[in-house]
């Protein structure tokens, strides 16, 4: 198989510009969805045997009322993220387990 580059080659046409595909991404925005409704959705949703579990397990793996506050301090500004604390933490973690 072989390339015929012998033929003149022709600009691609139909492709938006950056400001068509704003004004379009807007109006699909502000467009309801036409799909069929939650309450018309016929799919049926099967969840395993571990997920069921997973969902049910009060081992106390995790404190919810701490979770709860640090959700709450992070929302009023009261608890100060440092990203580079944060991701010196992640490469740590990430090379234990390697």
């Amino acid at each position: 198989m072989s390339i015929d580059s012998t033929q003149p080659t022709t600009p691609v046409s139909g492709i938006p510009s950056s400001t068509e595909m704003r004004a379009r991404t807007a109006t699909q925005e502000n467009t309801p969805a036409s799909g069929p409704s939650a309450d018309e959705s016929k799919t049926a949703v099967t969840l395993s045997a571990l997920t069921r579990q997973i969902q049910t397990d009060d081992s106390g793996d995790v404190n919810h009322a701490r979770v709860a506050e640090i959700r709450a301090a992070l929302a009023a500004g009261e608890l100060p993220l440092e990203p580079e604390k944060i991701a010196q933490a992640l490469v740590q973690d990430m090379f234990q387990f390697h």
